[in-house]
């Protein structure tokens, strides 16, 4: 991205138009961050009122420098783009849209100019999208052959009317995201009008959900959408979240610990619960960090507290004497089941859970924290706790024998597909 400038052109009120808590502008910024870039320069009609908005701290972007270019600026020129910089490539994109990364990240891939385009919109944002929405990748070249005082988005679209600029389609991209289990629809479209912004709200909040559920998740998805909803328009971080989740998991490991084991179970659940809050509350409003990447692995820590303290409880009260065998069986099944996932994954290139429709099906009832929360709190409504435990951990044994048999076949026909064609 060293050798790309991009070049913003934000006019209020359509740039600062919010979405799920965050305006168009900042949205932008924030995904040009995460992409790698380091340098924006912001061009506006309305400087004074852009410049207040830019001037505001902002920690999910404070790793790319904004330049306001300076002077009452009128309508963007080829000429006034290439006295900002010696770059040989500019990412010219307007500021009052909504773009996924995925979008921005394939105009910069490209070796030549190319502009966005959508040459079948879905049908749920057909009334959103325009074409074309002005987004291009452009050359130093491709701006000098330009009128130098014509209005930019005039000469762009004269362009792709004639096909004398090649096209990035919307609609020919991979919409499959491996780290989502799913295929989220990348879209683009402008600031949406004021009957139009509910639609415009769902659409990025459906697409920070992820796909390929458990059972209990199923439950969980359109509550915590619902509560996303309203906490995107607060000043509430997924890392506050992550710590309130932190304290609640820890609050269920000591009630187990001490044989509270029907508070334990509470807690459990509404971990279970606030624990996908955080992870949309970054992806809805472009927050993502490198500390979030360890939410997971502070999760795991957790939940294995919970069977280590369920266990400790289960041997101290004499229910359950032999209880540690099963403790081992339990981590020694995750330890597999994790084995078995990452091979699958090199050899497939996505996760094991998403490979096929059975495994899709499997997932459903596979165990997981949140299928073991759900067989306890069966288990202690029917008095039969001990024996839910024995079940949780011989379930995690049956789920990794099903996960290693289907990583040792994915693989096999990954190698023999290999071979094939090597000869």
């Amino acid at each position: 991205m060293d050798n790309i400038l991009p070049i913003l052109v934000a006019d209020a009120p359509e740039a600062l138009i919010e979405l799920c808590g965050v305006n168009l502008l900042e949205r932008l910024l924030r995904i040009l961050q995460r992409l790698g870039f380091r340098r924006a320069i912001v061009f506006s009609t309305t400087p004074k009122i852009v410049g207040t908005e830019l001037a505001k701290r902002s920690w999910a972007r404070e790793q790319i420098t904004v330049h306001l270019a300076s002077g009452a600026i009128g309508p963007l020129t080829p000429q006034l783009v290439l006295e900002q910089s010696p770059s040989e490539c500019f990412l010219i994109v307007p500021a009052n849209i909504y773009c996924d990364a995925r979008l921005l990240a394939a105009l910069c891939t490209r070796d030549s100019s190319a502009a966005l385009v959508d040459s079948n919109p879905p049908e749920f944002a057909r009334s959103l999208i325009r074409n074309p929405c002005g987004l291009a990748l452009v050359t130093r070249e491709f701006l000098i052959a330009l009128s130098p005082a014509a209005p930019f988005f005039e000469e762009l679209k004269d362009k792709i009317d004639t096909r004398k600029i090649d096209l990035v389609d919307a609609a020919a991209e991979d919409d499959y995201i491996v780290t989502m289990r799913r295929r989220v629809r990348p879209l683009c479209f402008p600031a949406p009008l004021a009957q139009n912004r509910h639609l415009a709200e769902r659409i990025i909040l459906d697409s920070a959900q992820k796909g390929t559920l458990d059972l209990p998740a199923y439950i969980h998805a359109p509550i915590e959408t619902a509560i996303i909803s309203l906490l995107c328009k607060t000043r509430i971080t997924p890392n506050q979240i992550t710590i309130a989740g932190f304290i609640i998991g820890c609050s269920a490991t000591a009630a187990f610990a001490l044989g509270r084991i029907g508070l334990g179970i509470l807690a459990a659940l509404i971990f279970g619960l606030v624990d996908g809050l955080d992870g949309k509350q970054s992806r809805v409003k472009i927050e993502m960090t490198k500390r979030g990447k360890w939410e997971h692995h502070l999760d795991y820590l957790i939940e294995n507290s919970w069977w280590a303290a369920i266990a400790f409880d289960l041997w101290r009260s004499g229910q359950f004497p032999n209880v540690f065998y099963f403790l081992a069986l339990l981590i020694g099944s995750h330890l597999l089941d994790e084995f078995a996932k990452r091979r699958a994954k090199m050899a497939k290139g996505r996760l094991l859970d998403d490979v096929t429709p059975f495994d899709r099906a499997f997932r459903l009832i596979a165990a997981r924290r949140n299928v073991y929360a759900w067989i306890l709190a069966f288990g202690f409504f029917l008095d039969v706790f001990p024996q839910s435990y024995a079940v949780i951990c011989g379930w995690a044994a049956f789920s990794a024998a099903v996960h290693l048999v289907r990583s040792i076949w994915i693989c096999d026909r990954a190698a023999r597909r290999f071979v094939g064609i090597r000869s």
